[in-house]
């Protein structure tokens, strides 16, 4: 296993809609990558890690969500390639981070129920519906693989805040 280096804000990849990956293609690396990606996540005390977040342009994330609602309940590890969120329903106002923009949190508006399809990591169709925690989760990795950053999803009078903000983080990032 190894850790990979988690890019930040302002890299490139991190704005990219990435393509659907071929299965077949990446079943070789698979196995490494995702111990990497899990060992990597589970470094910064993450929740879920996309491939574009160490520089790597498979549409794939890890998601680390504990088993249970019990204090230190072990984590189940959801592996999802290809997702695509079918449904979304209810709304919440959270909190939420970020390991690209590591120090930085913003109350942004996300689904309380999710239905995605997505590759697992043997190459079988999922089809899962979510709530809570993992809804969030699934949310937050497919906008990566989209593209798209929390911050996105800000009240736009908070921008000028979040970007000062943003700017001073930045001189503690590698």
């Amino acid at each position: 296993m190894a850790l990979r280096k988690i890019v930040k804000y302002g890299d490139p990849i991190l704005r990219q809609k990435l393509k659907p990956t071929d299965y077949e293609t990446l079943r070789p690396v698979l196995p490494q990558l995702l111990e990497d990606m899990e060992e990597t996540c589970l470094s910064v005390r993450g929740v879920g890690l996309a491939a574009n977040q160490i520089g790597l342009d498979y549409r794939l994330s890890v998601i680390l969500i504990p088993e249970s609602d019990k204090k230190d309940a072990p984590l189940k590890r959801i592996v999802i390639i290809n997702p695509e969120i079918e449904s979304k329903r209810g709304d919440v106002l959270e909190e939420e981070g970020c390991l690209s923009l590591p120090g930085l949190w913003v109350e942004i508006h996300r689904a309380t129920d999710v239905t995605v399809r997505y590759l697992d990591e043997n190459g079988h169709p999922q089809r899962v519906r979510a709530r809570g925690l993992l809804a969030k989760a699934f949310q937050h990795e497919i906008d990566h693989l989209d593209g798209k950053l929390f911050i996105d999803y800000a009240d736009p009078a908070l921008k000028p805040a979040i970007k000062k903000e943003i700017k001073k983080l930045r001189t503690n990032w590698d």
